[in-house]
């Protein structure tokens, strides 16, 4: 397989190469965990994939329960189907929990302040739904228990590790939280073995071609539970070498001759679903750091190929662009704008 063949079958699986979902639960359910700490961009990192996207449907879609926004697979927040949420959670929860240790030390949270934490957390949220964090810690002080800041946040996440809490219905453009089993719903247990098989599928149907190491870093599993997970994949996943890198991937023929040019979202998975698979998909001899990595600004995808970043700016066309190469020709992109803003504003 050649780089520009691993790019367009990448950008088929995507999602990128034809706006095929009904649903943003569908775009959510197929990526298995979508990385989410942008907000309005993790939106418009579902809408895009979307036949008809609205921004107020993906936001009545997470108020519904429909898509939760949790801490899974690293520590940073994620939009997971809420009929994935559960199984997900169990297998990552105890890798994220290692790497959220060292800062839980730092600031002195022990397991006895926890558990203290959590059972009034538990009773305020039984009481009364929807609380801000503002809410709880204020609530929490009440019951003499003084946490701001990163403590409160530290409090917060291994809550949803725990799974007795996750995201509420926004207030005010606040995130607030409520009890993970009143929001979600009851699933059958899943196998160690079978979620690490499960999700492996979901990486590589969803980001293939990819390597070994790139499912290890999005998953946030150890390279030998990442190898389980891919051997259980049998014949149907395929591998080529490609610049010395062994990628895997289904084979998927459907849209994977068209050209894609899009406005990516900052933390979009095109980029931060791999790691050293990432690089593929910059242009040669690009500076990086003009790009934010690929991962912290928002990128112009022009004909497959990474063109310059984008921001939102208050004047017409609401779109500011920088690229590459200026004195290329880019046609094609008012046409992307316009979805941008009738996404925001419907």
């Amino acid at each position: 397989m050649k780089v520009k063949e691993l790019i367009e079958l990448r950008l088929a699986n995507q999602g990128l190469t034809s706006a095929e979902f009904n649903t943003c639960a569908d775009v959510v359910s197929h990526f298995g965990a979508m990385q989410s700490q942008d907000y309005l961009m993790a939106k418009w990192a579902v809408g895009m994939r979307m036949q008809n996207p609205s921004d107020s449907d993906i936001e009545m879609s997470i108020n519904a329960g429909e898509i939760i926004r949790t801490h899974i697979l690293r520590p940073t927040w994620h939009f997971v189907h809420a009929k994935d949420i559960r199984w997900m959670m169990e297998l990552s929860a105890p890798n994220v929990k290692k790497a959220t240790q060292y800062i839980d030390k730092q600031v002195g949270l022990t397991d006895s302040v926890f558990k203290k934490a959590w059972k009034i957390i538990e009773a305020e949220l039984d009481n009364n739904d929807n609380l801000s964090k503002e809410d709880l810690t204020d609530r929490l002080a009440k019951k003499k228990i003084k946490i701001k800041g990163l403590l409160a946040t530290q409090i917060l996440i291994r809550a949803e590790l725990e799974m007795r809490i996750c995201n509420g219905e926004r207030k005010e453009n606040k995130v607030t939280y409520t009890l993970f089993d009143r929001r979600v719903p009851s699933s059958e247990n899943i196998s160690r073995k079978d979620a690490l098989v499960k999700l492996a599928s979901v990486y590589f149907k969803s980001r293939g071609p990819a390597t070994a190491k790139d499912f290890a870093w999005w998953s946030g599993l150890n390279m030998a539970d990442a190898t389980f997970g891919i051997s259980g994949l049998g014949s149907d996943l395929k591998s080529t070498s490609v610049d010395g890198l062994n990628y895997l991937y289904f084979e998927n023929t459907q849209h994977q001759k068209k050209k894609v040019t899009a406005l990516l979202p900052s933390y979009d998975e095109y980029m931060v679903g791999y790691t050293e698979g990432r690089d593929i998909a910059f242009p040669a001899d690009t500076d990086k750091s003009f790009l934010g990595n690929g991962i912290f600004k928002p990128l112009v995808l022009f004909n497959n190929a990474i063109a310059g970043i984008w921001k939102k700016v208050k004047k017409e066309p609401f779109v500011e662009i920088q690229f590459i190469d200026d004195n290329k020709k880019y046609s094609g992109l008012n046409s992307k704008i316009e979805s941008l803003t009738s996404f925001l504003q419907k």
